[in-house]
């Protein structure tokens, strides 16, 4: 019984063995390699306005030390500080006793020359009317008119001193020479003050400029655009500038270019500029940080990518393009200004080529691809600016 048990064992074992070998003689079906995905983009020429991104800094239009012109008692101080104040208003008051006295005396040495000069003038004439009869000799004439200049030279003289202590007098009251806003008293009432005291600081912040330079580079090319918008009747008046606060936010008005200095500083390789924006609100200072956002008048077509489909190695920039056979070549491109997400392609592309924007690390020139279209969504940019930047 035992032995036929065995011989049972021994048959099944055999037929497995069997199966076994009979699985392994069947070759597998071949399969066909995978085709790694990427993701495309069709180059698309589209109408643009260059724009370039510019750190300026809020300088006032005006801004005005006051100071003492004379030397006195400080009596008075007129304005509340840090307060808006008008061309005119009074600010400070200096003890004026000393300047009074000052114009009452030279008032009276004024009517002493106007009573010589008075005197000189009779005997002149009575001198005039007896010279012809023999009655004064010709020197007693002369000196009756030398009397008679020197005196007018006297009064006028005096009404000078008059005119000076009246002016002297003057300065005591100090008023605001143009409408702007006070800094706080640099004096105090009781102080002494002494001639060229800095009093105040009066700055006016309507409109407010914006100075920031443009690197000479960029100047270049400015000046070749504008002499091709002069062809078309543009002026630089035309130039729409908004401007980004330092919190990110944008100014609610636009402003224009009202200065451009007439030479390149040669130790920066720039060009200052300044641009002009009314203010109403006042809420732009004198030394704040802004962001100017300068659009170009002129609008031009211009071929663009995404910036994810450009990669750079010791060739420079290229993007990886898919040719009709879904083939990926290599091309050499030769980029210009950024505008939002996308560089525009001055050279090495023609619209319509299909470029890899998403799975640049699975593939390589000359081999196959399975493209799948990019979908696009909207791009709100918050800031409205474009991301070239011209840092001064």
């Amino acid at each position: 019984m035992l032995a036929k048990t065995v011989s049972i064992l021994k048959w099944c074992a055999l037929f497995i063995i069997a199966a076994q070998l009979s699985a392994c003689g069947e070759a597998p079906a071949p399969q066909a390699p995978m085709l790694p995905s990427v993701i495309v983009n069709t180059a698309t020429t589209k109408e643009i306005q260059s724009k370039s991104v510019i750190v300026g800094r809020t300088r006032a239009s005006e801004d005005v030390t006051i100071k003492s012109q004379i030397q006195g008692q400080l009596l008075k101080r007129a304005f509340i500080e840090g307060d808006d104040v008008k061309a005119g208003d009074l600010l400070f008051e200096i003890d004026p006793a000393n300047y009074i006295s000052k114009l009452a005396q030279q008032k009276a040495v004024l009517k002493q020359a106007l009573a010589s000069r008075d005197v000189a003038v009779m005997n002149w004439k009575r001198g005039r009317k007896l010279l012809p009869d023999g009655m004064i000799s010709a020197q007693d004439m002369d000196e009756l008119t030398s009397r008679k200049l020197t005196t007018a030279a006297g009064v006028v003289q005096a009404e000078a001193a008059v005119q000076g202590a009246e002016l002297q007098l003057s300065y005591t009251q100090v008023y605001a020479p143009i409408s702007g806003r006070i800094s706080n008293a640099k004096v105090s009432i009781g102080d002494i003050i002494t001639p060229n005291s800095e009093m105040a600081n009066l700055v006016q912040l309507q409109p407010m400029w914006v100075n920031f330079k443009v690197a000479e580079k960029k100047l270049i090319s400015a000046q070749q655009q504008f002499s091709q918008a002069a062809k078309r009747k543009v002026e630089i008046s035309d130039i729409v500038i908004s401007l980004r606060l330092p919190n990110g936010t944008m100014f609610n008005e636009t402003g224009y270019i009202d200065f451009i200095n007439n030479k390149v500083d040669a130790a920066t390789g720039t060009l200052p500029i300044r641009a002009s924006f009314k203010n109403e609100a006042k809420l732009m200072l004198p030394g704040l940080f802004v962001t100017l956002i300068i659009e170009s008048p002129i609008k031009e077509q211009a071929l663009l990518i995404p910036q994810a489909a450009v990669q750079e190695d010791q060739q420079g920039r290229f993007v990886m393009v898919l040719n009709e056979q879904d083939e990926v070549e290599k091309r050499i491109v030769k980029l210009g200004e950024r505008f939002g997400i996308n560089w525009r392609v001055l050279s090495g592309l023609e619209d319509g080529e299909r470029i890899v924007v998403d799975g640049l690390q699975k593939i390589r020139p000359g081999i196959k691809v399975k493209a799948v279209e990019q979908e696009l969504v909207p791009f709100q940019d918050s800031q409205s600016a474009p991301a070239n930047n011209d840092v001064n």
